[in-house]
Order: C-alpha cells, then sequence, then structure tokens
C-alpha cells in the first residue's frame, strides 16, 4: 500500500513524532531521571544539544515552535511551518543530530531514527489539545508524575519559567481563551483535564476524512485546498537580487570569493530557506558549495551582522 504523501502548506501547524531506531534511546538514558532527580539535565547531554539544534533550526527554517517532548527513544514537536517546509525542517534538525550523535560515536552508519516521523497538520483549536498531549506523555510512560517534574520539554515555558528552546506560548493561550480558560489558572485547569475519547481518538487517528488532518470537516477541505495550491517560492534571481539590495552591492558580487560575497550567500541561504525557496543543499550547488559550508555561514555571519538577518522578508520580495 502506498505512502501517503505529506501535508504541508503556510502556516500549517504540525504534531510531528520521531522515534529511534529499533527503540534505541537517541535522547537519554530511561534511568537518568531516577538515578539524578535534582539535576537529571546535567546527565543528558543528548537533550542539550538536540535542543539547541531545534532552537537554530527553528531561527533558520523560520519555524514557529508551539511545545515539545522529549523521551528516551522519542520526541513529539509542535511546529508550525511559518517558513520553510516541514520536510527541510525536519531534514536540517534530524540530519544534523544524527550527524551529532554519530561523530560522537553513539550511533552506527545504520542511522538514528527509525522510519520516517510521523506527522499530522492540526486545526488551531486543537492547538492546546496536542501541546497537552506531548506534556503529559512522560506521565504516561512512567517518567514522572506531575507536568512540572519534567525536565525535558516545553511545560515550564508555559509557566512563565526559562526555557531551554524559545517557544511561543501565545497562540495557544489565544485558543485556551477562545475556549473560556484565561491565564495561568486557566491553563492549568485545562491542562489538568483528561482527554476525552473523542478527542483522544482525533489525535491518534486523524480526522475520518483524512488521517492525516486533526480538525473537523471544514478544516479539512480548507487544509487540503491549501496543500494543494501552495503559493511559488521566490526563485534564487529574486533571493540573490534582493540581498544584494539590502547589502547595496551588485548581484555579481554575491558570487565573489570576497568577505561580501561570503556574507551574501549567507545571506542568500538564511532568507532562502526562510522563504521555502530551496534546501541548503539545493542553494549549495547554486554557488558550487556544500550546504554546511552555507549552514556555517549562516550561524556565524548571523552573530556578527545580526541586523542583516532580522527583515521577515528581502526588499521585492511578498510576503
Amino acid at each position: 500500500m502506498p505512502r501517503h504523501q505529506r501535508l504541508d502548506f503556510k502556516g500549517a501547524i504540525h504534531q510531528v513524532r520521531v522515534r529511534g531506531r529499533n527503540g534505541s534511546q537517541i535522547f537519554f538514558d530511561a534511568h537518568t531521571i531516577r538515578r539524578f532527580p535534582q539535576a537529571p539535565r546535567q546527565y543528558a547531554p543528548h537533550v542539550s544539544r538536540f535542543e539547541l539544534l531545534l532552537a537554530d533550526a527553528c531561527a533558520e527554517c523560520g519555524t514557529i515552535l508551539h511545545g515539545y517532548c522529549l523521551e528516551p527513544n522519542s520526541g513529539i514537536l509542535v511546529l508550525q511551518a511559518a517558513g520553510a517546509s516541514l520536510q527541510s525542517f525536519m531534514q536540517r534538525l534530524c540530519g544534523r543530530y544524527s550527524q551529532y550523535l554519530r561523530d560522537g560515536g553513539f550511533a552506527g552508519d545504520r542511522g538514528v531514527f527509525g522510519a520516517r516521523y510521523g506527522s499530522k497538520v492540526v486545526a488551531p483549536e486543537y492547538l492546546p489539545h496536542v501541546v497537552r498531549r506531548a506534556h503529559i506523555s512522560p506521565i504516561l510512560a512512567g517518567l514522572c508524575r506531575r507536568r512540572l517534574d519534567y525536565p525535558f520539554g516545553s511545560e515550564r515555558a508555559y509557566l512563565g519559567e526559562f526555557a531551554h528552546v524559545p517557544t511561543t506560548t501565545a497562540t495557544l493561550r489565544s485558543e485556551l481563551e477562545l475556549k473560556g480558560y484565561h491565564g495561568p489558572r486557566g491553563y492549568r485547569q485545562f491542562m489538568d483535564q483528561d482527554e476525552t475519547p473523542y478527542v483522544a481518538n482525533l489525535l491518534s487517528n486523524g480526522s475520518p476524512l483524512d488521517s492525516r488532518i486533526v480538525g473537523d470537516r471544514v478544516f479539512v477541505q480548507r487544509a487540503r485546498r491549501l496543500a494543494a495550491a501552495p503559493p511559488a517560492p521566490p526563485i534564487r534571481e529574486q533571493i540573490i537580487e534582493g540581498v544584494a539590495h539590502l547589502m547595496n552591492v551588485a548581484p555579481s558580487d554575491i558570487y565573489s570569493a570576497t568577505h561580501v560575497g561570503v556574507l551574501g550567500r549567507a545571506l542568500v541561504a538564511w532568507y532562502g530557506l526562510r522563504s521555502g525557496a530551496a534546501t541548503l543543499s539545493e542553494m549549495g550547488r547554486w554557488f558550487s558549495v556544500t550546504g554546511a559550508t552555507l549552514g556555517q555561514a549562516m550561524r556565524h555571519h548571523r552573530t556578527v551582522s545580526p541586523q542583516l538577518f532580522s527583515l521577515r522578508v528581502l526588499p521585492g520580495i511578498s510576503p
């Protein structure tokens, strides 16, 4: 039976699950929390690296993180594809994390993640439900007794505490207000409720009309329509001309073996990735360099010239 094509469109909210190959513990040892209840993060370096890569991938791809939870051999991510496609984002995140584990001798040559990641497009009104499911997942797995006790997820961000990965909480809070749950107290009230059988089935199996979608009939139709006719992304020449205009240089300078050229190519990679125009590997071929080279240039120049990387869209390119 052929696989269903993934559903994606600009602004889509996704519930994503990744798993380690053959049940391998790709994030941390399951006994870490029990052995070191006072400082579990100190003994889970892979989690810290994944969170760092997750934050980088969100920034580079223009992806919004609404919530996440990491267990020993699996992870739940609640993402919104506001820039690059979900596929581009996941390739970037999983590829870099797999490389990290292989370079450290923590994984063999067969790969880190098992099969392909699972994903469902979520209607905005179900965002609180999918985040709640992510936050209670470790409780159901017997890893903790309370959501607040679990150190490897986004629960604390919603309680106003320090977030290890920048997490957008406003959208979920707005959806909760529409349901009659206001402020921190309303958040806790909703999160403390059990899933209804209807919601549990919908989150697990998707809509009866389309298993790739969590939502009602109207949202299913809308999601299919948006996925079937995505807006055309900017082409290479538009991105390069936009970057040249931003830097006040000629487009030909972007190709030069100079500091201006290196910075220009980093900006092309940044805005090209966030607009969904191309992957880093594809843009690398524009300049006869590797995608990894462009990625390194992006990370370096974002710290040196952050103002050039702060625009939502490039000059002359529609959002």
